[in-house]
């Protein structure tokens, strides 16, 4: 499935069945540059002629139905927040996007399950589950604009992991049309089922390659009475490892993140987004706790036990607490634009890995170390400006970012597949959260077996034969 799929053009004709289905297109070329054939980043472009707009799962069925048999190839758009070009059309496929089929179609109050079509913006959905009392238990940076089926498609973390776990473990059903145009009713809301397959997992990181997911069952989360956040500052990677372990004793059921980065992510920030540091002195670690519960007086004689502790191993050098809701909303967005800070100081390849904790700092060292040798970073004027590490302590999740003059080139050449290897051989894995999209593919060796891979190319192979899905990404290019 590595060969480049020749799609028929777009025809008169073909437009005319699209609409006469009513289903809006847009086929103008500077409206299609503009938001749907370039990524977040900048970096992947695309060559889609036209693109979809439905408003039903009935209208894609008919959409899939006649692109299956004409061959025309699609894919499947929603928010285009991603970074790694998986909604990006590089062959000149149909975008089918759904920005459109944005609804709730039904909120259980007293379970706490929520049926949403997947065009629903995620912070937009999270604002009406907290009216009934609950919230969706994925948090992302790009909130604002990304949607609830690129989050299960793409299978995303997030800030809020930690207490919350994955999609794999918050979607309950699924409701997809499959590449054939059948639709595939899965969106169970019952949150036991043990009769038969779970086939909703295999959508759930699939990246629109399977087919396109419609609708999701999710299962909330209570939206919390009390919250507050701890930042800490550090000088020593493992005096965060070791802070981990004492949260998760001391803080135990309410801690639900534990974010870090470094210095120089904190220098960014401040200096491309204008924010104010939320620390007063400068450290080379930084942590950013959060506690969510249902009582404020419990909660805050916890996390001061838990801040005691760190005082007394001498683990941290500055703390400060947060517990006034505009300033958490502050603190948060300072860790949310970084990946934003990051992309504005220059060409950001960003590596979004899995790593035993025990190696993610020794990733960074190893990096600028392999960098250096090969001439690319270390000194004024080289190509490579910054080479930085944040993440999300306790799922395992590092972002590493290699800030360049430009994309691609020699700094790409020196990094891949070195990196990848890197990554591999010390028992991590090539994709965290961000998803394999159109480049990662050929990667997935290096953390995957060759049975494993094949028997993920099978199922793509059963359930979209003339490879009309997303074509030339994820898996395919394994």
């Amino acid at each position: 499935m590595k060969d480049s799929v020749i799609n028929p053009p777009v025809s008169r004709a073909d437009i005319g069945y699209f609409s006469g289905l009513g289903v809006s297109v847009v086929h103008n070329e500077e409206q299609l540059e503009a938001k749907f054939n370039v990524d977040a980043l900048g970096k992947y472009h695309g060559s889609a002629q036209v693109a979809l707009f439905p408003t039903s799962t009935l209208q894609v069925s008919d959409i899939l139905t006649y692109c299956n048999q004409r061959g025309i190839s699609v894919v499947t758009q929603g928010g285009n927040s991603g970074v790694c070009g998986g909604a990006i059309a590089h062959q000149g496929e149909v975008i089918l996007s759904l920005r459109d089929m944005n609804k709730v179609r039904d909120m259980d109050v007293i379970s706490g399950v929520l049926v949403a079509e997947s065009g629903c913006v995620l912070e937009d959905l999270d604002n009406y589950a907290q009216k009934q009392g609950y919230t969706v238990p994925v948090d992302l940076g790009a909130r604002k604009k990304c949607m609830i089926g690129g989050n299960v498609s793409t299978n995303a973390g997030g800030l809020r992991y930690l207490r919350y776990g994955s999609m794999h473990g918050s979607v309950l059903g699924l409701e997809v049309v499959l590449p054939d145009g059948r639709i595939l009713d899965s969106l169970f809301t019952l949150k036991k089922d043990a009769s038969g397959y779970d086939i909703k997992q295999l959508f759930i990181g699939a990246e629109g390659t399977l087919g396109v997911v419609t609708a999701v069952a999710i299962s909330l989360a209570p939206k919390p009475r009390a919250s507050q956040l701890a930042v800490l500052g550090l000088q020593d990677f493992s005096k965060i490892q070791r802070a981990f372990v004492l949260a998760r004793q001391n803080l135990g059921e309410i801690v639900s993140a534990f974010e870090f980065w470094e210095k120089r992510c904190n220098e960014l920030v401040v200096e491309y987004e204008s924010y104010d540091s939320p620390l007063s002195n400068s450290h080379e670690f930084y942590v950013l706790i959060e506690t969510r519960g249902s009582c404020l007086r419990h909660d805050m004689e916890k996390l001061d036990t838990f801040l005691e502790c760190l005082r007394g191993e001498e683990l941290i050098d500055e703390s400060r607490v947060v517990r006034d809701a505009e300033d958490m909303d502050k603190t948060w967005l300072f860790r949310s634009q970084m990946a934003h800070a990051h992309s504005k100081s220059g060409h950001m390849h960003v590596y979004d890995f899995s790593l035993p904790s025990k190696h993610q700092y020794e990733l960074l060292v190893a990096v600028k170390g392999h960098l250096e040798q090969a001439g690319l970073y270390g000194k004024p004027g080289m190509p490579v400006s910054d080479v930085t590490i944040f993440g999300h302590v306790g799922d395992d999740n590092i972002h590493l970012q290699v800030i360049a003059q430009e994309f691609g080139g020699v700094v790409e050449e020196a990094m891949e597949p070195w990196v990848y290897e890197w990554v591999g051989s010390h028992g991590g894995s090539v994709a965290a959260e961000h998803g394999l999209g159109s480049h990662k593919g050929q990667f997935l060796k290096y953390s995957k077996s060759p049975v494993l891979i094949e028997t993920m190319k099978s199922i793509k192979q059963l359930l979209d034969p003339k490879n009309i899905m997303n074509p030339g990404k994820h898996v395919s290019r394994a």
